[in-house]
């Protein structure tokens, strides 16, 4: 029973005595006196000797239940009109609930009890009890006031029961969010963690309630970063920001976090909301991305571009403390060789030995990068004088020099190193690495397996370019450019969609010139503008012609230069391009590399909104070997994003570069962007591709690039066929 000689007015009854002890020490706090029964017939026995205030009875109980119990207070005349409130886990229907208040009940607490609002709705009988008696004894004078009163109670009810109601549905939602959700008081104290809190962050309710939000704190912020949570927190600000938080198991992630103070009516923070989303894949996604921006995907060394822009840094840093700088480029002796007789995985495998090999050259603060294929770079840095740099070259000549094992076979590959110097051979990076590639190219024509200063006379190699670049000045009047076309494959349907048109120069009395010869000083002497126009109008003629023949309408694609981008008039080559061939625009995809749209983001931006008003399509070339991003691309009118060949030689192989493909394509569609795989060589290739969701592929496994009557009878045997049988044939 419970306390003795004093007033009671509040009576609990219920049989789990934990319960009861639990129900007393809410009640406590509204300095009321509390009697507890253990059973309905011990509940009739404390009502013979006295009189309460509220009653919280228990539904379920043995012998009597609460039901039956509240029949037989109400028979006694004393009580009939003592509040109960039922306690209860649940209530079999409606059909309880009527019952339960036709026997005077005033209302219904669900357990698990929630301490304010077990006090709340006792405080509000309390009081009616109270004012009840008192009215009792004024009746005459009180009675509407006891009516007025009595609605308003009863409004408040309802309210409060409305108000419960929509705590249970809000709850209940956050159960079912995906993203972390915990809630602390106003000195930080967690409250409430939802489902996705326990999941993501390894704590288990009981872990995390009744602690601070300190329990997945990582380290990676320091406590200024904390602070100022707090003092937007405190101003009543919403605070949005990636925090770097900590699992259980002590796992790092990245969360993007929205904390939101909550006020009440005077102002004053009283809790706080916090809701995460676990961003870690997608950071980590940006992360590979950024890093293969910026690096090698075969060695992990630098890139051109990460190589550059140290390369800028040092000379920043030598010209004011008036030091030099060495730029070293480094070619690889024989390695064709290696990769025409034990192939391009042994290839590869010196290319890695050959890396671990310069790294261990170079002293801290210089850098080794990969160019691509063979060609490597160093960038010595903050040299006392010209006169150390030699020691340090001929350290690198030395490591060369051992035999490299490869897969049980002994390599003698050398290389062909060369030098220029800052600040007398260049101020700025392209003539530094110009002139490190002319010096270098001497010391291979020397015979290799050497290094050569560069010297301002050193013009031999010059002979041979100004022959070629003479023979290109002729080429476009000769006609002896020609065009060659590689199909673009479906991997979904296994049919040809586009077709890539490519470059090739038939030079007068001589050979098929390789593109890797004559392109770049196409480039450079900037005869690439007319035959970049040349193209274009071919390409455009030679798919009406395909249209006339029978053939289905393809999406022909041409590769737009840097150049050409840049110039004023290329909307009017375009129109004039698609106008004479007697063309539909949508056919026509402009492939444009990493580097021009990067080169001047705004202005690329605006140039490609305009084409693509003409219903031009655009695709990003070489996707992975410049420095641009996603972030950026999404800003682009981009159809089409083309995967670069050397990411997907070895998807089947390497992990890694299963994983940058992967993370390529994903958020590629997540940007609307189609992704096709260049350089796809094999049918398990075809199937990984496929599988990721790849949406096109071109490569020797489908077609090589083929002339245009080739292609016709290409694309007539494969219509007969059946568009599914397009591939090479086993």
């Amino acid at each position: 029973m419970g306390s003795e000689g004093k007033k009671a007015n509040i009576l609990v009854v219920d049989d789990n005595p934990g319960k009861r002890l639990a129900l007393v020490s809410v009640l406590e706090s509204l300095n009321q006196n509390c009697v507890t029964a253990e059973s309905g017939l011990d509940a009739l026995r404390c009502l013979l000797g006295q009189e309460f205030a509220v009653i919280l009875l228990d539904v379920q109980m043995p012998d009597m239940d609460g039901f039956e119990t509240a029949r037989l207070i109400r028979s006694r005349q004393r009580s009939e009109c003592t509040p109960i409130i039922f306690v209860t886990a649940y209530v079999r229907g409606e059909m309880d609930m009527l019952e339960a208040y036709s026997l005077g009940a005033v209302d219904f607490i669900f357990t698990p009890i929630i301490p304010e609002i077990l006090r709340a709705k006792v405080s509000v009988f309390v009081e009616l009890s109270q004012q009840i008696q008192a009215i009792k004894q004024h009746e005459e004078q009180l009675e509407r006031l006891v009516e007025l009163r009595t609605a308003a109670l009863t409004a408040e009810i309802a309210e409060r029961k409305q108000a419960e109601v929509s705590i249970r549905k809000l709850s209940s939602a956050m159960e079912k969010v995906a993203d972390a959700i915990f809630i602390t008081d106003a000195d930080g104290v967690i409250e409430y963690v939802n489902s996705a809190f326990v999941v993501v962050t390894g704590y288990e309710r009981d872990e995390a309630i009744g602690k601070s939000p300190r329990i997945i704190k990582s380290g990676s912020h320091d406590e200024k970063f904390y602070a100022q949570i707090w003092e937007a927190l405190l101003r009543g600000e919403v605070y949005r920001n990636v925090i770097v938080n900590r699992r259980k198991d002590g796992q790092l992630y990245h969360e993007a976090v929205t904390i939101t103070p909550l006020t009440d009516q005077q102002g004053k923070v009283t809790n706080f909301i916090s809701s995460g989303k676990d961003m870690s894949e997608s950071i980590q996604a940006q992360e590979r991305l950024h890093h293969l921006a910026h690096h090698d995907a075969l060695t992990g060394l630098p890139n051109r571009v990460l190589f550059v822009e140290r390369l800028k840094h040092a000379l920043q840093r030598a010209n004011h403390r008036k030091r030099a700088v060495a730029v070293m480029f480094l070619d690889m002796d024989r390695f064709k060789m290696v990769n025409d007789t034990l192939g391009h995985e042994a290839g590869d495998q010196l290319l890695q030995a050959m890396a671990a090999r310069l790294l261990a050259c170079v002293r801290e603060g210089d850098t080794i990068a990969r160019f691509g294929g063979d060609e490597f770079a160093g960038l010595l840095n903050d040299v006392a004088s010209p006169e150390d740099v030699a020691p340090i070259v001929q350290k690198f000549v030395e490591a060369l020099a051992p035999t490299f094992l490869i897969d049980g076979h002994e390599l003698f590959v050398g290389g062909s190193i060369g030098i220029s110097l800052y600040p007398e051979d260049g101020t700025d990076p392209q003539s530094l690495m110009k002139n490190a590639d002319t010096a270098m190219y001497s010391a291979k024509q020397r015979g290799g397996n050497s290094s050569e200063f560069y010297y301002a006379g050193m013009n031999e190699n010059a002979l041979a370019r100004l022959d070629v670049e003479t023979g290109l000045r002729h080429a476009l009047g000769r006609q002896e450019f020609i065009l060659h076309y590689q199909p673009q494959v479906d991997l979904k349907h296994g049919e040809v969609v586009g077709l890539e048109a490519l470059l090739r120069w038939e030079r007068a009395e001589s050979d098929m010139v390789s593109p890797l010869e004559f392109i770049p000083i196409l480039e450079e002497t900037g005869l690439i503008v007319a035959v970049g126009e040349w193209m274009l109008r071919t390409a455009c003629v030679q798919h009406r012609a395909w249209q006339a023949a029978g053939l289905p309408p393809l999406r022909m694609a041409v590769n737009i230069s840097s150049r050409q981008f840049e110039a004023d008039d290329l909307t009017e080559i375009l129109r004039r391009s698609i106008q004479d061939a007697d063309m539909s625009a949508e056919f026509l995809e402009l492939e444009i590399t990493e580097s021009v749209l990067m080169k001047n983001v705004d202005q690329g931006i605006a140039a490609l909104h305009a084409l693509s008003t003409m219903g031009i399509r655009f695709a990003i070339d070489d996707f992975g070997t410049g420095y641009s991003s996603l972030t950026y691309l999404k800003r682009f009118p981009i159809d089409i994003l083309k995967i670069d060949k050397t990411f997907v030689r070895e998807i089947t192989e390497n992990a890694d570069d299963a994983a940058i493909v992967k993370a390529i394509i994903m958020m590629a569609h997540s940007l609307g962007i189609h992704v096709l795989a260049e350089g796809v060589e094999t049918r398990e290739q075809a199937e990984f591709l496929r599988q990721q969701g790849c949406d096109l592929a071109q490569g020797h496994y489908f077609s090589p690039p083929l002339s245009g009557k080739e292609i016709e009878r290409l694309l007539i045997e494969n219509h007969s066929l059946g568009s599914h049988s397009f591939g090479k044939h086993t």
